[in-house]
Parts: structure tokens; C-alpha cells; sequence
């Protein structure tokens, strides 16, 4: 019985564990085709995003749409290659039109231009002719147009500026130099109705003279008598003018007669050129004008050296076109000297200055830069005549010794202003050190003598050449020296024109120079103290025999080559 239950257990557990199994197995094979067919499912899917069918609907759309796609982006591109045709064939007609108009714009400016200077020439012919007849009807002439003939050469200054300009085309705008003619006439205007004014003024003060003189001719005084009388006051004031010439001095042993004339003629002429520029000077509402006219001046003048032809004909180039007139740039402003009354006139004596100026700042510190600072001021001078005298009077107001002229101390006349005349600086109520002081005037002598022997291009007459370092030496040696000055000013003088000299004048530059070295060295030697450093005489002895020893003065250090620009 036991062996029964046991073995019926035993059948019903076999029984449920091969149930339980049969059915693990079938759970398996249900998983396994589940997942082939979810591999096989995912791999259709993926085939069919990777490798679409070609005979497919949705391949047959993208077909069509890319076509689409590529018959509406040609037709674009052909759009857009005739749009872009049109507008070329547009612009090429606009830029024609433009050309065509901009064209027959200049064709009338240019005759305008050639209008309005055409008036310009027939109002200035008309205008010098009446002041030459004013000129000519001008009493006591002589010694009265000395008085006017820093104005008159003015205007010839102007004529010649007003000729360069009306005869210059400027294709670019060619109203600016009809503008330019126009404005150099009125100049020309003013300045001749001055002139008139001028003479006016002394033909009624000479008329007066005349009139007095017959009434006193017909008074009561016996005619002797009267002629006597006046005869007395004419010798009287001859005398007197005489003396007042002379100062005191009947040899004149400072200064040669001729010479001292000019000086005084020259200085004259300064004052008055400063007094006629003095409202636009003074004139606070004109600052930033003056400032900028300044730097229009300054700057190509401080940028003047020899480092090549091209260089300097830049600067030349823009300080002639400031005297004539013309705007000029500075920095991102355009300037003109002629925008004010009295603007040329402040600039011309500004850049007269300080050209001068550069003898003691400039070549004082590097002796080469005079020559082509002598070479702009020759070029300026040549063109602007004006120019050069204002330029000679201030050299002779800088260093009065190149007149040359000792000038002695007045009576009543302080220390400090007679050492200021001579060209001493003061500082702190000190006057200037002597070794300073002559190396100063020794720059100043060297650009002075660098003009001398400039050499003008295309040609030129020099306006103050060679002839005048003959007439200066020998109304020096005239002189009596004096102690360190003048040996210092030979030194410099003989230095930079004993070449050209040599070469100009031969033998007689010989002579001259032999002179220099026995007779007048001799005086320098008489003059100088005894135990004093002698500095300036030892130079003028070194130069003088090695002058002698090489047979000739060799041409100055730095002199630019003949055809340097």
C-alpha cells in the first residue's frame, strides 16, 4: 500500500515536472520566434530607410521634387543673370549720361573762367595804367617813392602772381583760378588806391610848400632878402640832416654810408609791412586762422633738409603755393593766406622770419642744414621778390654785423636794449654768454653766406648772388674790426663763398685775401685783449693757413650738388 502511494506520488510529480518543462520549452520557442520576427521586422524597416525601393511611390516623389527643385533654381539663375545684365546696361548708361554732363559742366566753367579772368586782365591793365599816370603825376618823386616802394613792389609782385595764375589751366575745377585771379586783383586794387592816396596826400603837402613859397615871395620882404633868408635855412637844414645822419660820427668808422642807407631803408619797410598786418595779428576772433596759417608755415619749413631733390621740391612747392594764395592743407583743414585782409601779408613776413630764425636754431647746431634752407629761400625770393627783402631785413635786424654795421650805443640807451640790438639774448635780466652768443651769429653769417652762392634752377638770375658777398667783404674790411665778432664772422663768411669766389672773381679774390691775411688779421690781433681765450681769432688763423698751405678754400661741407632737384 505504501509503495502504491509512493509510486502514484512519483507519477504525479513526473507528471508535473514534464507539464512544467513542455512548457518552459514551449515559452521559449514562443520568445524565440517573437524575436526573429522583431529582428526581421526592425531589419525590413532599417533596410527600407537605408536602401529605399526604386520602384517605390516615395521614391518617385523625391524624384519629382528634386527636379522641381532644379528647374526652379535654373530659371533663378537665369533671373538673376538678366537682372543683373540690366543693370549693368543701366549703370553704363547713368555713368555715360554723368561723364557726358560732367563734360559739358567744364566746357562751361572753362569759358566762364576764361571770362572772368579776361575781365580780371582788362581790370588790372586798367588799374596799373592809372597808377602809373598817378606815379608819373607824382611831385618831388625822387625821394617820395622811396617812401611807397615796398608798396609798389608789391603790386609788380602781384602782377607777376596774377600772370602765373591766369595763365594756368586746372582741368579738374577751372573757376578756382579765375577765384584766385579775382582775389589777386582786388589786392592789387587796394593796395593801388593806397598808393593813389599816397601820392595825393604828398602832392598837396608839395603844392602847399609852393603856395607858402610865393606868398612869401610876394610880402613886404625885400626879394633878396627873402632869397637870402632861404637860402640860410636850406644850408641850415642840410647841415642839420648832416649831423643827424652822421650821429655824431664824421668818418662813420661802424658802418659805410650806402650801406647804413639801406639798413635803414630796409628797416623801414619791415615796419611798415608789420604795421599793415598788425589788425589780422591782433585780432582775437582770428586766433584759430592764425593758428592754422602758422602750422601751414612751420610745418613744411621744420621738414626742410637735403635727403633728396624730390623732398625739397615738396616743400618749396607748398610754402609757394601758401604765398600765392592758394588753399593748402593742414592736417584734415583747408587754409588760404587771402581769407582775411592782411592773412598773405602775416604769413609772408612769418615765413621770412623764420627762415632766418634757422641760422641760429637750426644751422647754428648742424652747419650743413643751410644749404637747403639758402636753396628755398633763393627759389621763394626769385618768385616772391617781397619775400626777400623781408627775408634781408630780418637778417640784418638778427645780426646787424652782416650790413655790415657796428652799431654803436646810443645816448640814454640801456645796456639791455643796446645788447638786444645787437642781437644778444636776455634771460633773467642776464645778457647772453659770450661763446653762445657768437655761435648763434655764426649760424645766422652761414645761412646768409649759403645764399650767396646758391645755385637757382632752370637758369635764373640769382637775386642776391655772388656780387654781394664782393660788396659785403669789402665793406667789412673797411671797418675797423672788433674783438671776437669779426673774426668769427670771416671764419664763417670766407668759409662757405671763398670757393665760389675764388672761382667768380680770380685774381682779385687773391688780392682780397691777402689782404685779409697780413694787413686786417694784423688789426684783429690789435684788437683782441691780451690773455683772452681768443677763440674765434685762433679759428680765423687756422683757416687762414691752411687756406694758404692747400692753395685754395675748398667748396663748404654739405653745398648741394648743381643738379641736386
Amino acid at each position: 500500500m505504501i509503495m502504491q502511494l509512493f509510486e502514484l506520488k512519483e507519477a504525479q510529480r513526473s507528471s508535473v515536472a514534464s507539464s512544467f518543462m513542455k512548457k518552459m520549452e514551449d515559452f521559449k520557442e514562443s520568445s524565440r520566434r517573437n524575436d526573429d520576427e522583431e529582428c526581421l521586422r526592425k531589419k525590413q524597416e532599417l533596410e527600407e530607410r537605408l536602401v529605399p525601393k526604386t520602384e517605390s511611390q516615395m521614391d518617385v516623389e523625391m524624384t519629382i521634387q528634386r527636379l522641381q527643385n532644379e528647374a526652379r533654381l535654373r530659371i533663378q539663375q537665369k533671373e538673376d543673370q538678366i537682372d543683373k545684365k540690366l543693370r549693368e546696361v543701366q549703370s553704363i548708361q547713368e555713368k555715360e549720361l554723368q561723364e557726358d554732363l560732367k563734360k559739358k559742366t567744364l566746357e562751361l566753367q572753362i569759358v566762364e573762367s576764361q571770362r572772368r579772368k579776361g575781365i580780371c586782365s582788362e581790370k588790372l591793365e586798367l588799374m596799373l595804367k592809372c597808377l602809373d599816370e598817378s606815379i608819373i603825376s607824382c611831385l618831388n618823386k625822387e625821394s617820395f617813392l622811396q617812401t611807397i616802394q615796398m608798396k609798389i613792389d608789391r603790386v609788380t609782385a602781384l602782377k607777376n602772381q596774377f600772370q602765373v595764375v591766369a595763365n594756368t589751366a586746372n582741368n579738374a575745377d577751372p573757376l578756382i583760378n579765375a577765384t584766385r585771379s579775382e582775389n589777386i586783383v582786388q589786392q592789387i586794387e587796394d593796395l593801388s588806391e593806397v598808393i593813389k592816396e599816397d601820392i595825393s596826400k604828398n602832392n598837396a603837402a608839395v603844392h602847399e610848400k609852393v603856395m607858402l613859397a610865393k606868398r612869401q615871395a610876394q610880402s613886404t620882404v625885400p626879394a633878396p632878402a627873402v632869397k637870402q633868408e632861404q637860402q640860410n635855412d636850406s644850408n641850415n637844414h642840410s647841415e642839420k640832416k648832416t649831423n643827424e645822419t652822421d650821429e655824431g660820427y664824421e668818418d662813420l668808422n661802424f658802418v659805410q654810408r650806402d650801406d647804413l642807407l639801406l639798413y635803414s631803408q630796409l628797416q623801414s619797410e619791415l615796419s611798415q609791412y608789420e604795421s599793415s598786418a598788425a589788425a589780422f595779428t591782433n585780432d582775437l576772433s582770428l586766433k584759430a586762422l592764425r593758428f592754422e596759417l602758422q602750422k601751414a608755415v612751420l610745418h613744411p619749413l621744420n621738414e626742410i633738409s637735403d635727403l633728396s631733390g624730390q623732398h625739397l621740391q615738396d616743400k618749396l612747392d607748398r610754402l609757394a603755393s601758401l604765398l600765392r594764395g592758394n588753399a593748402v592743407n593742414v592736417g584734415s583743414r583747408v587754409v588760404r593766406a587771402t581769407e582775411h585782409p592782411g592773412g598773405l601779408e602775416y604769413c609772408t613776413n612769418l615765413l621770412a622770419r623764420r627762415m632766418v630764425s634757422q641760422g641760429e636754431d637750426q644751422v647754428n647746431v648742424n652747419p650743413k642744414a643751410a644749404f637747403p634752407i639758402a636753396a628755398v629761400i633763393t627759389e621763394l625770393w626769385i618768385e616772391f621778390p617781397i619775400f626777400g627783402r623781408l627775408v634781408l631785413a630780418h637778417f640784418y635786424r638778427q645780426c646787424p654785423y652782416l650790413v655790415p654795421y657796428y652799431a654803436p650805443q646810443q645816448e640814454g640807451q640801456s645796456n639791455e636794449d643796446y645788447y638786444k640790438s645787437l642781437g644778444y639774448r636776455y634771460s633773467n635780466g642776464k645778457v647772453e654768454q659770450q661763446p653762445a652768443y657768437l655761435k648763434r651769429m655764426s649760424g645766422v653769417v652761414r645761412l646768409y653766406a649759403a645764399i650767396l652762392i646758391s645755385l637757382p634752377r632752370r637758369n635764373q638770375p640769382h637775386p642776391h648772388g655772388l656780387e654781394h658777398a664782393w660788396r659785403y667783404l669789402a665793406s667789412l674790411l673797411n671797418l675797423s674790426p672788433r674783438n671776437d665778432i669779426t673774426a668769427a664772422i670771416l671764419v664763417e663768411f670766407l668759409s662757405v663763398t671763398g670757393h665760389a669766389m675764388s672761382k667768380e672773381y680770380g685774381k682779385q679774390f687773391q688780392k682780397i685775401l691777402h689782404l685779409i691775411c697780413t694787413e686786417y688779421f694784423s688789426m684783429i690781433r690789435n684788437v683782441t685783449p691780451k690773455g683772452s681765450g681768443g677763440g674765434p681769432v685762433t679759428r680765423l688763423e687756422d683757416f687762414l693757413q691752411e687756406s694758404i698751405t692747400k692753395g685754395g678754400i675748398p667748396p663748404p661741407a654739405g653745398q648741394l650738388p648743381l643738379r641736386f632737384w
